[in-house]
């Protein structure tokens, strides 16, 4: 009896664990599926202070085209991908990284 006890509490222990695992997995997924940017930055950000750009094109998760600066320090700053500068900037990378393959 004492045996039965102990197996009933583990196996509720395990589903409630379980289930709350699945859980946050949901809640990390629904919140992937929703626009990253909420707000823009229109003023020109340095190169010099960039550390990574990310393109994200629209898709069924947001309507818009999102450009994610990532700077040196760590924050991330939403820009404007309609901005002139930045279409230059994203113009830049790619025909780096065309020139770079055909030299492969």
């Amino acid at each position: 009896m004492m045996f039965f006890k102990a197996a009933c509490a583990t196996l509720t222990l395990f589903l409630l664990f379980t289930t709350a695992a699945e859980a946050m997995s949901l809640l990390r997924s629904a919140t992937e599926l929703r626009c990253q940017c909420v707000k823009l930055e229109t003023k020109q950000i340095s190169t010099k202070i960039m550390a990574n750009i990310e393109v994200i094109p629209s898709g069924p998760h947001c309507k818009n085209v999102e450009v994610i600066i990532t700077l040196k320090d760590g924050n991330k700053v939403c820009v404007d991908p309609s901005a002139s500068w930045v279409e230059r900037i994203i113009k830049l990378i790619l025909e780096r990284q065309q020139n770079e393959a055909e030299a492969v």
